[in-house]
């Protein structure tokens, strides 16, 4: 049975710690990735890989603490972003220095979004730190990157799983990690307080950031209308390019923010992964 794998993997903030685990299991079970893409959060684990750095992108997350992600977070006062984003890059740059996309180990695919002519931006060449840095530019967090006369943003504002552009071989298995999923049920016991992080944005934007049956802030409904939006893009791309192999992961399993919970959230996309490959090669025969 071939195992090469064009493996994808989709925006989703810290629920993109699960693309983690979800490679290692594709390795352990004996597969091959021979092509990846991804953006947003995916395209940090996708660019990484890629660079042969994902060990140290998993340790240093890790050693995340909330401590830790604060002083990652370079605030300013500008009107239509709240961080800066340099801190984080410094950190990612140091890991992966000076390099090239086509200079890598496998065929590298990152999407961000122009927000000038509201297009898809698919980058296969040029520096993998730029690309990387735009492509998970989140509106209103971040600062975008500018390019030329085009203002970059979140990938997954445009194609949150990219499955139409990952690199494919012949005879190669389409696998993807989708931390994007519909919504579901929870019991009381399985509800989350907010993170510290969103407890501070909510205080610093002034309105609450999670609906409720309650309350729905503007802030809390303009997210929402957002998540229902990559939802909906997701399910269409996986009709559009369907995969052998798919993870999908609720957006409401954790967080936007947990980061500090890596351990957690990587091995939930290990475990779902390996969940994946089963049934999968079970339909093999």
């Amino acid at each position: 049975m071939n195992k090469n794998v064009a493996l994808v993997l989709s925006s989703g903030s810290s629920r993109g710690l699960a693309h983690i685990g979800g490679i290692e299991a594709l390795e352990e079970c004996g597969y091959t990735i021979t092509s990846i893409a991804g953006c947003s959060m995916g395209a940090i684990v996708a660019g990484m890989y890629a660079a042969g750095s994902l060990a140290e992108l998993k340790t240093w997350f890790l050693e995340m603490t909330r401590k830790h992600m604060f002083e990652l977070m370079d605030f300013t006062l500008n009107k239509n972003y709240l961080v800066k984003g340099e801190r984080l890059m410094s950190a990612i740059d140091e890991m992966i220095p000076d390099r090239k996309i086509e200079d890598l180990n496998i065929p590298l695919t990152l999407v961000a979004t122009d927000m000038k002519k509201g297009k898809e931006v698919v980058f296969r060449t040029g520096d993998l730190n730029r690309a990387i840095r735009a492509s998970f530019a989140l509106p209103i967090l971040l600062q975008p990157v500018r390019e030329g006369d085009m203002l970059l943003m979140d990938g997954g504002m445009s194609n949150p799983l990219p499955l139409n552009r990952v690199v494919r071989t012949e005879g190669d298995i389409l696998a993807c990690v989708n931390v994007s999923g519909a919504y579901i049920d929870k019991t009381e016991e399985e509800k989350k307080e907010p993170s510290w992080l969103e407890t501070f944005l909510e205080k610093y934007a002034g309105k609450t950031l999670r609906p409720s049956e309650k309350q729905i802030g503007s802030l809390a409904l303009l997210d929402r209308c957002s998540d229902v939006m990559i939802q909906q893009h997701s399910e269409l791309m996986k009709q559009f390019c369907p995969p052998q192999i798919c993870v999908d992961i609720a957006m409401n399993q954790f967080g936007s923010f947990e980061y500090d919970h890596a351990e957690e959230i990587i091995r939930f996309g290990y475990e779902r992964m390996m969940e994946q490959i089963d049934l999968y090669e079970k339909k093999q025969g």
